[in-house]
């Protein structure tokens, strides 16, 4: 009898065990294979080296001798265009036909055999202001201003990016990861206290492009709200009285769901016009594409988390001084509100 009892017991208990792990595998966003910090980092490198070497297969010459900064789109796909008049226009045509020379990564993305809806590019008028629950991949206006955002900090080097920002009177939106915040107390006071925008980047990177192979879309949900809700728990430990109000999903993921449920939280989701600092490129072909990049409402985007701040600081140390002398200014993501 005691032996049967204690069959039951270590059967019981083996089944808590079995469920944890697979609960656990499931929230957590760390790969089961990963057993400390050290592998973490070193898969998060690969995937950024893997996106790299994507953009590039998908991109033709556009800058000087460099294969990198073009993209030529060679999929077929529907681009919607909506201008801000009095009329809406809609336009479709394959993506073979295109040549986008505003190096949109959210079109790079679809490319690499993830599905997509219409992609969104919109014209706006100018004073147009930010409406929750929608895509932006500029600035709602036609005048010559640009968005700074930073995306995966704090980080090592998020103190001299603001140091950088304050000696110039820049603005920017700090897209922030809720596992990072807990590390970067002192920095997060100071991004929100100097004027700048904490955003929700999710909680921990997590890839929803690889989440919705195998998950169902009210588990994706389930799984954001949980991000979000952890992230905005970490941000006002720090800063209580702060108000969140801009979402950047990791690797600029973007379906209608995750509209609807940004307006739930009461964000602006964004993704970006300009961005590649990741890539393994000298530091002067990156710059100078950035440089390219400068037209009315790019908004540029840069990385500050771990040491990957040093290369933000780099380009920008470089990029606000030639937007400034081509008359453009920098704002503040308030104006739109």
């Amino acid at each position: 009898m005691k032996n049967k009892n204690f069959r039951i017991c270590i059967a019981i208990l083996s089944t808590v065990v079995i469920l944890f792990i697979v609960f656990s595998n499931f929230t957590s966003c760390k790969p089961k294979s990963v057993q400390n910090e050290k592998e973490m980092l070193q898969l998060n490198d690969a995937r950024e080296e893997k996106s790299g070497i994507l953009l590039e297969k998908s991109v033709a010459s556009a800058h000087s001798d460099s294969k990198l900064f073009k993209p030529v789109i060679e999929s077929s796909t529907t681009i919607t265009t909506a201008y801000a008049s009095d009329v809406e226009t809609t336009t479709e045509m394959a993506t073979s036909d295109v040549v986008n020379d505003s190096y949109n990564l959210d079109v790079l993305y679809n490319l690499n055999d993830k599905p997509t809806t219409a992609i969104q590019t919109t014209k706006f008028a100018s004073g147009s202001k930010w409406e929750l629950g929608k895509l932006y991949t500029k600035l709602p206006s036609e005048e010559p201003k640009l968005l700074l955002t930073i995306d995966d900090g704090p980080g090592n080097y998020t103190g001299e990016i603001l140091d950088y920002l304050k000696e110039n009177n820049i603005k920017a939106i700090f897209f922030v990861s809720g596992d990072t915040v807990k590390s970067y107390p002192n920095i997060v006071k100071r991004q929100y206290e100097e004027g700048h925008e904490i955003g929700t980047h999710t909680y921990c990177h997590r890839s929803y492009y690889k989440l919705e192979k195998t998950a169902t879309i009210d588990e994706m949900k389930e799984t954001l709200e949980q991000d979000l809700q952890r992230t905005e728990n970490n941000v006002r430990d720090i800063v209580p009285e702060i108000k969140i109000r801009f979402l950047r999903m990791p690797e600029g993921y973007y379906r209608d769901w995750v509209g609807e449920m940004a307006k739930k939280y009461g964000y602006v989701t964004l993704n970006w016009s300009a961005a590649g600092d990741w890539l393994e490129k000298p530091d002067e072909e990156v710059i100078a594409f950035f440089k390219s990049q400068i037209r009315p409402g790019t908004i540029i985007l840069l990385h500050d988390g771990r040491n990957r701040g040093k290369r933000a600081l780099k380009i920008l140390k470089e990029l606000v001084p030639y937007a400034l002398s081509k008359g453009y200014m920098f704002v503040d993501p308030n104006e739109f509100f």
